[in-house]
Protein backbone atom coordinates (compact mmCIF):
# COMPACT_ATOMS: atom_id res chain seq x y z
CA UNK A 1 0.00 0.00 0.00
CA UNK A 2 1.21 3.46 -0.87
CA UNK A 3 2.24 5.12 2.40
CA UNK A 4 0.95 8.43 1.03
CA UNK A 5 -2.60 7.06 0.92
CA UNK A 6 -4.94 6.96 3.88
CA UNK A 7 -7.53 4.29 3.12
CA UNK A 8 -9.92 4.46 6.04
CA UNK A 9 -12.21 1.53 6.90
CA UNK A 10 -11.59 -0.24 3.59
CA UNK A 11 -10.57 -3.43 5.39
CA UNK A 12 -14.00 -3.47 7.05
CA UNK A 13 -16.00 -3.44 3.86
CA UNK A 14 -16.44 -7.25 3.62
CA UNK A 15 -19.48 -8.32 1.65
CA UNK A 16 -21.22 -4.96 1.80
CA UNK A 17 -19.04 -3.35 -0.84
CA UNK A 18 -17.65 -6.36 -2.65
CA UNK A 19 -16.86 -5.77 -6.32
CA UNK A 20 -19.88 -6.66 -8.45
CA UNK A 21 -19.64 -9.32 -11.11
CA UNK A 22 -19.55 -7.95 -14.65
CA UNK A 23 -22.71 -8.86 -16.51
CA UNK A 24 -25.34 -7.27 -18.70
CA UNK A 25 -25.27 -3.60 -17.69
CA UNK A 26 -26.31 -1.20 -20.42
CA UNK A 27 -24.94 2.35 -20.42
CA UNK A 28 -26.48 5.03 -22.62
CA UNK A 29 -25.90 8.76 -22.95
CA UNK A 30 -29.25 10.52 -22.59
CA UNK A 31 -30.85 13.86 -21.90
CA UNK A 32 -32.32 13.67 -18.42
CA UNK A 33 -34.79 16.32 -17.24
CA UNK A 34 -33.01 18.94 -19.32
CA UNK A 35 -29.42 17.91 -18.52
CA UNK A 36 -27.39 16.74 -21.47
CA UNK A 37 -24.89 13.87 -21.62
CA UNK A 38 -26.36 12.14 -18.58
CA UNK A 39 -25.53 8.45 -18.21
CA UNK A 40 -28.39 5.97 -17.95
CA UNK A 41 -27.39 2.60 -16.45
CA UNK A 42 -29.68 -0.41 -16.32
CA UNK A 43 -29.47 -4.15 -15.78
CA UNK A 44 -33.12 -4.72 -16.67
CA UNK A 45 -34.27 -4.72 -13.05
CA UNK A 46 -33.15 -1.33 -11.80
CA UNK A 47 -31.99 1.85 -13.48
CA UNK A 48 -29.62 4.59 -12.42
CA UNK A 49 -28.96 8.01 -13.93
CA UNK A 50 -25.72 9.91 -13.29
CA UNK A 51 -25.60 13.59 -14.31
CA UNK A 52 -21.99 14.82 -14.66
CA UNK A 53 -23.18 18.38 -15.41
CA UNK A 54 -24.11 18.71 -11.72
CA UNK A 55 -21.89 15.94 -10.32
CA UNK A 56 -24.35 13.47 -8.84
CA UNK A 57 -26.69 10.51 -9.13
CA UNK A 58 -30.20 11.75 -9.93
CA UNK A 59 -32.23 8.57 -10.44
CA UNK A 60 -32.35 5.17 -8.74
CA UNK A 61 -35.31 2.84 -8.86
CA UNK A 62 -36.85 -0.26 -10.32
CA UNK A 63 -37.26 -0.13 -14.09
CA UNK A 64 -40.58 1.52 -14.91
CA UNK A 65 -41.22 2.40 -11.27
CA UNK A 66 -40.87 5.53 -9.15
CA UNK A 67 -37.52 7.26 -8.78
CA UNK A 68 -36.59 6.90 -5.10
CA UNK A 69 -34.33 9.95 -5.26
CA UNK A 70 -35.87 13.40 -4.83
CA UNK A 71 -35.26 16.34 -7.14
CA UNK A 72 -36.63 19.86 -7.33
CA UNK A 73 -38.46 20.36 -10.67
CA UNK A 74 -37.53 24.05 -10.60
CA UNK A 75 -33.85 23.12 -10.95
CA UNK A 76 -34.24 20.56 -13.73
CA UNK A 77 -31.80 21.33 -16.53
CA UNK A 78 -30.11 24.08 -14.53
CA UNK A 79 -26.30 24.24 -14.38
CA UNK A 80 -24.14 26.53 -12.27
CA UNK A 81 -22.98 29.64 -14.17
CA UNK A 82 -19.33 29.09 -15.13
CA UNK A 83 -19.19 26.51 -12.36
CA UNK A 84 -19.88 29.11 -9.66
CA UNK A 85 -22.89 29.39 -7.36
CA UNK A 86 -25.78 31.68 -8.16
CA UNK A 87 -25.95 34.89 -6.15
CA UNK A 88 -28.92 36.71 -4.64
CA UNK A 89 -29.77 40.40 -5.00
CA UNK A 90 -27.29 41.22 -2.22
CA UNK A 91 -24.47 39.40 -4.00
CA UNK A 92 -24.41 36.47 -1.54
CA UNK A 93 -24.02 32.91 -2.78
CA UNK A 94 -27.19 30.82 -2.86
CA UNK A 95 -27.61 27.04 -2.82
CA UNK A 96 -29.08 25.35 -5.88
CA UNK A 97 -30.70 22.31 -4.30
CA UNK A 98 -30.78 19.93 -7.25
CA UNK A 99 -31.52 16.89 -5.08
CA UNK A 100 -30.12 13.44 -5.82
CA UNK A 101 -26.91 12.10 -4.30
CA UNK A 102 -23.53 13.85 -3.88
CA UNK A 103 -20.67 14.25 -1.39
CA UNK A 104 -19.44 17.13 0.75
CA UNK A 105 -15.80 17.18 1.89
CA UNK A 106 -15.74 18.92 5.28
CA UNK A 107 -17.68 19.07 8.53
CA UNK A 108 -20.38 21.72 8.16
CA UNK A 109 -19.21 23.75 11.17
CA UNK A 110 -15.94 24.36 9.25
CA UNK A 111 -17.56 25.59 6.01
CA UNK A 112 -17.25 29.26 6.98
CA UNK A 113 -13.53 29.11 7.79
CA UNK A 114 -12.58 26.97 4.80
CA UNK A 115 -14.95 28.31 2.12
CA UNK A 116 -15.36 31.89 3.31
CA UNK A 117 -19.11 31.42 3.72
CA UNK A 118 -21.13 29.14 6.02
CA UNK A 119 -23.58 28.21 3.27
CA UNK A 120 -23.91 26.93 0.57
CA UNK A 121 -21.57 23.91 0.44
CA UNK A 122 -18.43 23.89 -1.69
CA UNK A 123 -19.67 24.18 -5.28
CA UNK A 124 -16.79 22.10 -6.68
CA UNK A 125 -18.35 19.10 -4.95
CA UNK A 126 -22.01 20.18 -4.90
CA UNK A 127 -23.12 21.28 -8.36
CA UNK A 128 -19.88 21.69 -10.29
CA UNK A 129 -19.40 20.00 -13.66
CA UNK A 130 -17.65 16.63 -13.15
CA UNK A 131 -15.41 14.80 -15.58
CA UNK A 132 -16.68 11.35 -16.54
CA UNK A 133 -15.08 8.05 -17.49
CA UNK A 134 -17.09 5.07 -18.70
CA UNK A 135 -16.61 1.60 -17.21
CA UNK A 136 -18.01 -1.72 -18.41
CA UNK A 137 -20.58 -1.67 -15.62
CA UNK A 138 -20.70 1.96 -14.55
CA UNK A 139 -19.02 5.33 -14.56
CA UNK A 140 -16.40 7.34 -12.69
CA UNK A 141 -17.16 10.99 -12.00
CA UNK A 142 -14.45 13.38 -10.82
CA UNK A 143 -15.13 16.82 -9.38
CA UNK A 144 -13.11 19.95 -10.08
CA UNK A 145 -10.36 20.72 -7.57
CA UNK A 146 -11.85 22.97 -4.89
CA UNK A 147 -10.35 26.43 -4.76
CA UNK A 148 -11.23 26.46 -1.06
CA UNK A 149 -9.84 23.19 0.31
CA UNK A 150 -7.56 22.02 -2.49
CA UNK A 151 -9.17 18.59 -2.88
CA UNK A 152 -11.43 16.77 -5.33
CA UNK A 153 -13.79 13.83 -5.16
CA UNK A 154 -13.58 10.73 -7.35
CA UNK A 155 -16.57 8.39 -7.31
CA UNK A 156 -16.70 5.05 -9.10
CA UNK A 157 -20.37 4.04 -9.52
CA UNK A 158 -20.97 0.44 -10.60
CA UNK A 159 -24.26 -1.37 -11.16
CA UNK A 160 -24.43 -5.12 -10.59
CA UNK A 161 -25.33 -7.26 -13.59
CA UNK A 162 -28.44 -8.50 -11.82
CA UNK A 163 -30.36 -7.46 -8.73
CA UNK A 164 -30.46 -3.95 -7.34
CA UNK A 165 -26.96 -3.43 -5.98
CA UNK A 166 -24.94 -0.30 -6.73
CA UNK A 167 -21.37 -0.10 -5.43
CA UNK A 168 -20.00 3.41 -4.97
CA UNK A 169 -16.30 3.71 -4.29
CA UNK A 170 -15.68 7.22 -2.99
CA UNK A 171 -12.37 8.98 -2.68
CA UNK A 172 -11.23 12.48 -1.75
CA UNK A 173 -7.81 13.36 -3.13
CA UNK A 174 -5.82 16.25 -1.69
CA UNK A 175 -4.31 17.95 -4.76
CA UNK A 176 -3.04 21.29 -3.45
CA UNK A 177 -2.97 23.49 -0.38
CA UNK A 178 -6.15 25.18 0.76
CA UNK A 179 -6.83 28.76 -0.25
CA UNK A 180 -6.26 29.78 3.37
CA UNK A 181 -2.92 28.07 3.93
CA UNK A 182 -2.91 29.04 7.60
CA UNK A 183 -5.69 26.47 8.11
CA UNK A 184 -3.49 23.59 6.95
CA UNK A 185 -3.49 20.73 7.58
CA UNK A 186 -7.21 20.48 6.85
CA UNK A 187 -9.42 17.71 8.09
CA UNK A 188 -11.74 15.99 5.59
CA UNK A 189 -14.68 13.63 5.64
CA UNK A 190 -16.55 11.98 2.79
CA UNK A 191 -20.04 13.13 3.66
CA UNK A 192 -22.51 11.31 1.44
CA UNK A 193 -25.84 13.16 1.13
CA UNK A 194 -28.68 11.25 -0.56
CA UNK A 195 -31.98 13.06 -0.91
CA UNK A 196 -34.95 10.70 -1.24
CA UNK A 197 -38.67 11.22 -1.64
CA UNK A 198 -40.47 11.58 1.71
CA UNK A 199 -40.32 8.19 3.43
CA UNK A 200 -42.82 6.73 5.82
CA UNK A 201 -39.95 6.04 8.20
CA UNK A 202 -36.16 5.82 8.30
CA UNK A 203 -34.26 3.17 10.23
CA UNK A 204 -30.91 3.14 12.03
CA UNK A 205 -29.14 0.16 13.65
CA UNK A 206 -28.18 1.67 17.01
CA UNK A 207 -24.75 1.05 18.50
CA UNK A 208 -25.06 -1.01 21.71
CA UNK A 209 -21.85 0.68 22.92
CA UNK A 210 -22.81 4.18 21.82
CA UNK A 211 -21.26 7.10 23.68
CA UNK A 212 -24.50 9.05 23.18
CA UNK A 213 -26.76 8.89 26.22
CA UNK A 214 -29.86 8.08 24.15
CA UNK A 215 -27.86 6.01 21.60
CA UNK A 216 -28.67 8.70 19.03
CA UNK A 217 -28.20 12.45 18.77
CA UNK A 218 -31.01 14.97 18.07
CA UNK A 219 -29.67 18.13 16.43
CA UNK A 220 -30.48 21.26 18.40
CA UNK A 221 -32.21 23.35 15.71
CA UNK A 222 -35.41 21.26 16.12
CA UNK A 223 -34.54 19.04 19.06
CA UNK A 224 -38.07 18.73 20.45
CA UNK A 225 -39.43 17.58 17.07
CA UNK A 226 -36.55 15.16 16.57
CA UNK A 227 -37.05 13.56 19.99
CA UNK A 228 -40.82 13.42 19.48
CA UNK A 229 -40.42 11.63 16.15
CA UNK A 230 -37.68 9.19 17.17
CA UNK A 231 -38.47 5.87 18.83
CA UNK A 232 -36.34 2.85 19.68
CA UNK A 233 -37.34 -0.79 19.38
CA UNK A 234 -34.57 -3.07 20.56
CA UNK A 235 -31.47 -1.98 18.65
CA UNK A 236 -33.38 -0.20 15.87
CA UNK A 237 -33.93 3.54 15.81
CA UNK A 238 -37.06 4.66 13.97
CA UNK A 239 -37.17 8.28 12.76
CA UNK A 240 -40.40 9.58 11.24
CA UNK A 241 -40.58 12.79 9.18
CA UNK A 242 -42.46 15.68 10.71
CA UNK A 243 -45.31 17.18 8.70
CA UNK A 244 -44.26 20.76 9.48
CA UNK A 245 -40.79 21.01 11.03
CA UNK A 246 -37.34 20.38 9.61
CA UNK A 247 -35.46 18.06 11.94
CA UNK A 248 -32.29 15.99 12.11
CA UNK A 249 -30.81 13.11 14.08
CA UNK A 250 -27.58 11.13 13.91
CA UNK A 251 -26.03 8.01 15.38
CA UNK A 252 -22.72 6.18 15.63
CA UNK A 253 -24.23 3.37 13.55
CA UNK A 254 -22.59 0.62 11.58
CA UNK A 255 -23.50 -1.43 8.50
CA UNK A 256 -26.62 0.26 7.12
CA UNK A 257 -29.06 3.18 7.01
CA UNK A 258 -32.46 2.82 5.35
CA UNK A 259 -35.66 4.58 4.36
CA UNK A 260 -39.04 3.11 3.42
CA UNK A 261 -40.62 4.99 0.49
CA UNK A 262 -44.02 3.56 -0.39
CA UNK A 263 -43.50 -0.18 -0.77
CA UNK A 264 -39.75 0.09 -1.41
CA UNK A 265 -36.87 -0.01 1.07
CA UNK A 266 -33.75 1.89 0.05
CA UNK A 267 -30.70 0.81 2.04
CA UNK A 268 -27.23 2.33 2.10
CA UNK A 269 -24.53 -0.05 3.32
CA UNK A 270 -21.24 1.05 4.86
CA UNK A 271 -18.83 0.19 7.65
CA UNK A 272 -17.88 2.28 10.65
CA UNK A 273 -14.29 2.07 11.92
CA UNK A 274 -14.44 2.29 15.71
CA UNK A 275 -10.73 3.20 15.87
CA UNK A 276 -11.27 6.48 14.00
CA UNK A 277 -12.73 9.86 14.91
CA UNK A 278 -15.94 10.91 13.13
CA UNK A 279 -17.47 14.34 12.45
CA UNK A 280 -20.29 15.98 14.39
CA UNK A 281 -19.17 14.54 17.71
CA UNK A 282 -18.78 10.98 16.44
CA UNK A 283 -21.64 10.43 13.98
CA UNK A 284 -21.30 7.99 11.09
CA UNK A 285 -24.93 8.22 9.94
CA UNK A 286 -27.41 11.10 9.96
CA UNK A 287 -30.97 11.69 8.75
CA UNK A 288 -32.43 15.11 7.94
CA UNK A 289 -36.13 15.47 7.18
CA UNK A 290 -38.25 18.31 5.88
CA UNK A 291 -41.74 18.25 4.36
CA UNK A 292 -40.36 17.96 0.81
CA UNK A 293 -37.69 15.27 1.16
CA UNK A 294 -35.43 13.33 3.50
CA UNK A 295 -31.64 13.05 3.45
CA UNK A 296 -29.83 9.79 4.19
CA UNK A 297 -26.31 10.88 5.13
CA UNK A 298 -23.24 8.69 5.63
CA UNK A 299 -19.99 10.12 6.97
CA UNK A 300 -16.50 8.69 6.74
CA UNK A 301 -13.86 9.15 9.44
CA UNK A 302 -12.63 12.71 9.92
CA UNK A 303 -9.02 12.73 8.75
CA UNK A 304 -6.22 15.25 8.19
CA UNK A 305 -4.83 15.05 4.66
CA UNK A 306 -1.55 16.33 3.27
CA UNK A 307 -1.11 17.06 -0.44
CA UNK A 308 -0.92 13.73 -2.27
CA UNK A 309 -2.95 11.81 0.32
CA UNK A 310 -6.43 10.38 -0.14
CA UNK A 311 -9.38 9.36 2.00
CA UNK A 312 -11.63 6.51 0.85
CA UNK A 313 -15.09 5.43 1.99
CA UNK A 314 -16.89 2.81 -0.10
CA UNK A 315 -20.64 2.37 0.24
CA UNK A 316 -23.34 0.36 -1.53
CA UNK A 317 -27.04 0.76 -2.25
CA UNK A 318 -29.79 -1.84 -2.59
CA UNK A 319 -33.57 -1.80 -3.00
CA UNK A 320 -36.21 -4.20 -1.67
CA UNK A 321 -39.78 -4.34 -2.92
CA UNK A 322 -41.97 -5.11 0.09
CA UNK A 323 -44.74 -7.71 -0.24
CA UNK A 324 -48.42 -6.65 -0.23
CA UNK A 325 -48.82 -8.47 3.08
CA UNK A 326 -46.63 -5.80 4.70
CA UNK A 327 -49.62 -3.49 4.96
CA UNK A 328 -48.86 -1.53 8.14
CA UNK A 329 -45.87 0.60 9.20
CA UNK A 330 -44.89 -2.05 11.74
CA UNK A 331 -45.12 -4.85 9.16
CA UNK A 332 -43.10 -2.88 6.62
CA UNK A 333 -40.49 -2.13 9.25
CA UNK A 334 -40.28 -5.78 10.31
CA UNK A 335 -39.82 -6.92 6.72
CA UNK A 336 -37.18 -4.28 6.10
CA UNK A 337 -35.20 -5.11 9.24
CA UNK A 338 -35.32 -8.84 8.49
CA UNK A 339 -33.81 -8.16 5.07
CA UNK A 340 -31.23 -5.67 6.38
CA UNK A 341 -30.08 -8.06 9.11
CA UNK A 342 -29.20 -10.83 6.64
Amino acid sequence: MNVRTKIIALFLVCSYCAAPALASVSIERVEYKGWVDALHLSNGEVELVVVPQIGRIMHYGFVGDENILWSDPETHGVVLPDGNPFVDEDGAYTWTNFGGDKVWPNQQSEFADINGHAWPPDHAFDGGVHEVELLEDGVVITSPVSLYNGARSIRSIRLAGEGTRVDIHQKIEKVQLAQREELEPLRYTIWNVTQINPPEQTLYPLNPHSHFDMRYFPFGFAQSAAVRNFTIQGDIGIFVPDAEENQKTGADSDRWLAGIVGDVVMAEFFRRDATQRYPDGGLSAEVYTCPDYTELELLSPWVYLEVGETLEHPIAWELLKLPPSADTPAARRAAAVAWLAQ
